[in-house]
C-alpha cells in the first residue's frame, strides 16, 4: 500500500503566506537559499532565465548538497505550517551547528510568491522522496479547513538515472513573474540578503559564483573591515557604510540593511530618518549595513514574517533605530565635507582649469578661484558637469566685454532700475555681435563646401570628413554630435561578416556615424554627382534596423540612445527608389536629402539668423558696423542683404533639407 502525504490549512492561508509574502524573485529564492542553509548545505545551485521573457515552460531550480529528508521528515515536520524549528529541535543545526535561519515554519510556501507548481525531491539515507504540490488545488477551498495531499512523485530508493543522489531540489514551474528578471539587479539583491557566503557555503546563479562584492564607493567608513557600536538593550552590533561617486539608479540599492544571524532582517533603508538633516541628498549615494544578531534571538523575535523590515516600535529595536538615525545624520555630514574636499583637490590636481586661472591678474585670480570654490561646494554635481561649469566662467572671465557687464551688474543697486536696464541693454549688444560673428565664420564653411559640391570631391574620405567636422551643414540642430566611431566599428563588423558569410566578400561601407547622448545618426554619402537607389536605400535601413536591436538589448552600464535616425545625400534619385526614399521619410526615419538642397537650406538658414542677430543691435553702433564691414566690401552684404542675395541663388536637386532650425546660439 502505497503511502500519503498531508498538509492541513485553511486554503486561503497559501495566498497569504506564498504568493503575498514572498512575491518577487529575490525574496521568494532568497528563503529557499535560507533552507539550504538550515540544512546543513555546503553549495547550492540556483539555475534561472535572466535577461530573458519568462516562458510557459521556463522553470526555476534550487538544488543544494545538504542534508536531505526522510519521507517521514517529510510530512510530519516539513508539511506541518507554522512549525518553529528552533523550539522542536534546537537553535543550531545538527552536522554543523550553524545558528538556525528558519524559525515561523512558512518558508516552505515561498515559492508559490512566484510559480504555480512546486516539485520537491530529496534524498536521505539512499532513499528518494518526491512530490509535487499545486497552487490552484490548494487554494480551492478558500475558507473551509481542508487536507492538501500533494501527488507522490517517487517514495523509494535512489537510483543512478535519479537527478539527485543526495540533498534536495526545489523545481518551480508555471512561473508567474510578468517580467524578466534582470541579472544584474537579481544577483545584488540576492547577495544584500545574505552574509554568510563563504567558501563553506557557496551559492552558485546559473554557474556563477555569488559574491559579496560591494558597488564601487567613493568613500567608505571604516575604509575596511567593519565598526563596532553599543547599542542599548541590544548589545555589540557590527556596521560599516559607504557613499557611490554616482546616485545609486536602483531605489531599493539605497540605504542601510540590517542584518540578523547573517540573513536580511531590514530591506535598505535610512533608519526612518525625517526631514532637516544635513546634505540629505546624499541619500540617493549611500549604501551600507549593519549585522544586529539581537533582533533575531530567543528572547526576541523582532522580524517581520516577510523578513523585509523589522518591528521598529518595540522596545528592544527601538534603541538601534536610534543609533542609526544619528548614525546616518554623521555620514551625512562626512560625505558632504569629504565630496567638497575631493572636487577642490581634482579641480586643483588634476583639471587644466588651474593653469588657465593663473594667468590672470591677483583680482580675477581671487574671483575665480572663490566662483569656483562655491561650485565645488555643491555635493550633487557631477564631474563632468562641474567641469564644463568652470570652463565657461573661465571663458567668460577671459572676455574683457563680458567681465565689465558681470562686474557692473554685480556692483549696482537693486532699485536703480534705470542702470540695470542700460547694463543689460550691453549684455545683449555684445552677445548679439559675438553671435553674429560665429554665423559670419559659418558662412565661410558654407562656401568651401558649396566649392566640395562643385567639384565632385570623393564621398571618402573627403565628404565624410567635412561632414565629420560640421555636423551643423546636415541639420543646424546637430552643432554638439560628434563623431562616433564605436557606432562604425558595430556596423562594419556585423555587416562585412554578413557578407563574407555569403560568399560575397567585404566591401567598403561608405558612411560615418554621428552621435550625441541620445541620438545616433548613420549618414549615407554618395559622392556629388552620382546617382542614389534602391540599393543605397536599403542598405541604410538595414543599418538602422540593425542599430535599433542592439539598442533595444543593452543593459547594465552602457549608454542607450533614445533615437536612431539615417541621413542619405545624393545628388539624384533613382526612379525605383523614389517610393521607398518618400516612405523612410515620411515615417521619420531618414532624411533623403540632394547636396544641393543641403547646400541651399544651410546658407539660407544661416543667413536668415545672421540678420536676426544683428538686427538685436542698434544699426550704428560701431561693433555692427565694423561685423558689416559696410557697403564697399563685396562678401559682407548688409542687414538686410545677405539673406536677399543668398535666397536668390537656384536651390537646384532633389529631396527635402532638414527640419528649420537656427543654429544653437553659443
Amino acid at each position: 500500500m502505497s503511502r500519503e502525504l498531508e498538509m492541513s490549512f485553511a486554503g486561503s492561508l497559501v495566498k497569504h503566506l506564498g504568493l503575498q509574502m514572498y512575491s518577487g524573485a529575490v525574496p521568494a529564492l532568497a528563503e529557499l537559499v535560507s533552507n539550504a542553509w538550515d540544512a546543513d548545505a555546503t553549495r547550492v545551485s540556483l539555475t534561472i532565465p535572466l535577461d530573458t521573457p519568462i516562458g510557459p515552460d521556463a522553470e526555476i531550480v534550487v538544488r543544494d548538497d545538504g542534508e536531505g529528508m526522510s519521507f517521514s521528515e517529510v510530512r510530519d515536520k516539513y508539511l506541518l505550517l507554522g512549525r518553529d524549528r528552533r523550539e522542536a529541535d534546537g537553535d543550531r543545526t545538527r552536522q554543523s551547528n550553524r545558528p538556525v535561519l528558519g524559525r515561523k515554519g512558512i518558508g516552505k510556501l515561498a515559492g508559490f510568491g512566484i510559480a504555480r507548481v512546486v516539485e520537491v525531491w530529496t534524498v536521505k539515507d539512499g532513499h528518494l522522496t518526491a512530490f509535487r504540490m499545486n497552487y490552484d488545488d490548494i487554494t480551492a477551498a478558500r475558507s473551509a479547513v481542508a487536507a492538501y495531499r500533494p501527488e507522490v512523485l517517487h517514495d523509494r530508493a535512489v537510483t543512478d538515472e535519479d537527478p539527485l543522489s543526495g540533498g534536495t531540489m526545489i523545481r518551480l514551474s508555471r512561473i508567474q513573474l510578468k517580467n524578466r528578471v534582470g541579472r544584474e539587479r537579481f544577483l545584488r539583491g540576492l547577495s544584500r540578503r545574505f552574509s554568510l557566503l563563504s567558501a563553506n557555503f557557496v551559492v552558485e546563479v546559473n554557474g556563477e559564483e555569488l559574491t559579496r562584492e560591494d558597488m564601487p564607493l567613493q568613500f567608505r567608513f571604516p575604509e575596511s573591515g567593519y565598526e563596532v557600536a553599543d547599542v542599548p538593550g541590544l548589545g555589540t552590533v557590527q556596521w560599516w557604510a559607504g557613499f557611490t561617486e554616482r546616485p545609486i539608479q536602483v531605489e531599493e540599492a539605497r540605504g542601510i540593511s540590517v542584518l540578523a544571524r547573517g540573513k536580511i532582517a531590514q530591506s535598505p533603508f535610512f533608519f526612518e530618518l525625517a526631514g532637516g538633516a544635513q546634505s540629505q541628498l546624499g541619500l540617493q549615494y549611500l549604501t551600507g549595513e549593519v549585522f544586529a544578531d539581537g533582533l533575531d534571538s530567543d528572547e526576541a523575535d523582532l522580524i517581520a514574517t516577510d523578513r523585509a523590515s523589522v518591528l521598529w516600535e518595540h522596545p528592544v529595536a527601538e534603541p538601534l533605530l536610534e543609533w542609526g538615525q544619528a548614525k546616518v545624520r554623521q555620514l551625512l555630514r562626512d560625505w558632504s565635507r569629504l565630496r567638497q574636499e575631493r572636487q577642490v583637490e581634482r579641480l586643483r590636481g588634476s583639471t587644466p582649469y588651474m593653469s588657465m586661472v593663473e594667468k590672470f591678474p591677483a583680482r580675477e585670480k581671487r574671483e575665480l578661484l572663490s566662483a569656483i570654490d562655491t561650485l565645488s561646494r555643491i555635493e550633487t554635481i557631477e564631474n563632468e558637469r562641474l567641469d564644463e561649469i568652470v570652463k565657461i566662467l573661465i571663458q567668460a572671465y577671459e572676455n574683457d566685454h563680458f567681465l565689465n557687464v558681470i562686474r557692473a551688474l554685480r556692483d549696482i543697486e537693486a532699485s536703480a532700475q534705470d542702470e540695470i536696464v542700460k547694463i543689460i541693454e550691453e549684455w545683449d549688444v555684445i552677445e548679439a555681435v559675438q553671435t553674429a560673428q560665429l554665423v559670419r565664420g559659418r558662412v565661410e564653411i558654407i562656401k568651401t563646401f558649396e566649392a566640395m559640391i562643385a567639384e565632385r570631391v570623393p564621398e571618402k574620405p573627403d565628404m565624410q570628413d567635412f561632414l565629420k567636422s560640421h555636423p551643423w551643414l546636415i541639420d543646424p540642430a546637430w552643432q554638439m554630435m560628434a563623431h562616433e566611431r564605436s557606432l562604425e566599428n558595430v556596423l562594419e563588423d556585423h555587416f562585412n561578416k554578413k557578407k563574407q558569410r555569403k560568399k560575397r566578400g567585404g566591401r567598403r561601407l561608405d558612411f560615418l556615424c554621428l552621435a550625441d547622448s541620445s541620438h545616433a545618426v548613420v549618414v549615407e554619402v554618395k559622392r556629388p554627382g552620382d546617382r542614389a537607389g534602391v540599393t543605397e536605400l536599403r542598405q541604410l535601413e538595414d543599418y538602422l534596423m540593425y542599430l535599433r536591436r542592439r539598442n533595444d538589448e543593452v543593459t547594465g552600464g552602457r549608454s542607450k540612445r533614445h533615437r536612431i535616425s539615417g541621413v542619405l545625400i545624393h545628388s539624384r534619385m533613382d526612379e525605383d527608389g523614389r517610393e521607398l526614399a518618400e516612405r523612410l521619410a515620411k515615417g521619420g526615419d531618414a532624411i533623403i536629402v540632394t547636396w544641393d538642397s543641403l547646400l541651399e537650406t544651410a546658407r539660407r538658414l544661416h543667413g536668415e539668423f545672421f540678420d536676426l542677430m544683428v538686427s538685436r543691435a542698434p544699426s550704428d553702433d560701431p561693433r555692427v558696423e565694423a561685423l558689416l564691414g559696410l557697403e564697399d566690401e563685396p562678401d559682407a552684404g548688409s542687414k538686410q542683404g545677405d539673406a536677399e542675395r543668398w535666397d536668390a541663388e537656384p536651390a537646384g536637386g532633389e529631396g527635402e533639407g532638414p527640419a528649420e532650425a537656427p543654429p544653437a546660439e553659443s
